[in-house]
């Protein structure tokens, strides 16, 4: 825990400083993160952070800075990319239905690119012929045990080129001069199963025996992240030395060395971030306890996106205190009816001003934002070597209060 009781990178000095709810990063915690798919033996491997789980320009600069790469599916992702550092090759740009303007960008600046559709590839074949593409495939065989949730591959997954549709694509690429030189998969998201991935990966492989000109593997990312603290962590070593094992026995086969490829999101900074919130009223009713706080779900949209979605919850400066006997909601500060940070919880007793520590806050929490409710954006801090380091500012009411003189104005 980065939370220091008796210096200035308390939550409480914290949320002080820089305003509550707030949201916090560890770089020490990212960087040991990333070690680890670092640390993987394939010799020839490149990381790329998928930035829709957090696009913050000190963040992304920071994976740059750890060698890391980018992996981006909008124009908006790929320019925050160049502002950062990155370069052309260093950014894998994958999405789907692309209009022609999408088109045009991303060829423009010839990124890697994998392409979702045989419509797609006959399109970026007209812009671009005689140049090199990937295709995202849909691996339907991979077989799924009912015990295997969050899976994007299968008969019902809208992304990806089936099987049975790549004599087509090699005709489409025979037609523009394209070299088909990569494969694209996602398998999920959240997964835990070594197992499945180690199925997927060899599933995976045996299409890829069918691109005779094959550069790299691109398997995506997916890896799962532990919700609860008594949760085992997902086997990022027995992942590495698996993919390895297969990544060099199918270079051997296809006679080069094949590029892996690897999409970490949540795995590289999930459990790096925090979500700060101070209790603001506190409602005990006879069978649970309602905590009202000054955050709400549209700055804290897991909960609201993912049903499934569980964040730890501790209160700051109370971890030796024995829970209630009583169930309590975390609630947010707006009208909606599903505004939890979260619910059925046993916590300390919490009075007003407390400080509310949610986990797991680093991926797909800021980046997902909402205006819906209404409620300012806070600030991020990165804590990196001891010093708590402004990386976005909060949102103010200034520019709304411009706005309604204006208005003023006019009536």
């Amino acid at each position: 825990m980065i939370f220091h009781e008796q210096n200035n990178l308390s939550a409480r000095a914290l949320v002080e400083r820089f305003g509550s709810p707030l949201y916090v990063y560890d770089a020490s915690k990212i960087r040991q993160n990333v070690r680890k798919f670092k640390e993987i033996p394939y010799e020839n491997i490149d990381i790329y952070f998928a930035s829709m789980c957090n696009n913050n320009p000190h963040i992304l600069s920071l994976m740059r800075d750890m060698g890391v790469k980018v992996f981006v599916n909008s124009p908006k992702h790929l320019l925050i990319a160049y502002r950062c550092g990155f370069l052309p090759h260093d950014i894998v740009f994958t999405s789907s239905n692309l209009s022609d303007s999408d088109f045009d960008y991303v060829i423009r600046d010839n990124v890697i690119l994998n392409v979702d559709s045989l419509g797609q590839l006959g399109k970026y074949g007209i812009r671009n012929p005689s140049s090199r593409v990937g295709l995202r495939i849909n691996p339907i065989n991979l077989l799924i045990s009912d015990k295997t949730k969050n899976v994007f591959v299968g008969p019902g997954c809208r992304l990806g080129i089936l099987e049975t549709e790549i004599d087509e694509a090699f005709r489409i690429a025979s037609r523009y001069e394209l070299s088909l030189n990569g494969i694209h998969v996602y398998l999920g998201t959240n997964l835990m199963d070594l197992d499945f991935f180690k199925r997927g990966a060899e599933e995976v492989l045996r299409i890829a025996r069918r691109f005779p000109e094959l550069g790299y593997v691109d398997f995506g990312g997916g890896f799962g992240v532990r919700s609860h603290f008594q949760e085992t962590g997902f086997d990022m070593v027995g992942y590495g030395l698996m993919i390895s094992e297969k990544m060099r026995g199918f270079s051997e086969t296809m006679g080069r060395d094949v590029k892996l490829i690897l999409e970490p999101g949540r795995a590289a900074i999930a459990n790096a971030g925090y979500f700060l919130t101070t209790v603001i009223d506190v409602k005990d009713r006879p069978e649970k306890i309602y905590i009202g706080t000054d955050a709400s779900v549209d700055i804290f949209p897991r909960p609201l996106f993912y049903e499934d979605a569980f964040h730890e919850i501790a209160v700051y400066g109370k971890n030796a205190q024995k829970p209630c006997n009583k169930l309590a909601d975390v609630c947010g500060n707006t009208t909606y009816s599903r505004d939890f940070i979260g619910r059925d919880r046993f916590l300390p007793e919490v009075a007003e001003g407390d400080v509310l520590i949610v986990h797991n806050a680093g991926g797909y929490c800021y980046s997902a934002i909402t205006d819906f409710l209404g409620r300012l954006r806070p600030a991020e801090v990165l804590i990196d070597r001891g010093r708590a380091i402004l990386i976005n500012e909060k949102e103010t009411p200034e520019p709304l209060d411009g706005l309604l003189s204006l208005m003023h104005v006019r009536i």
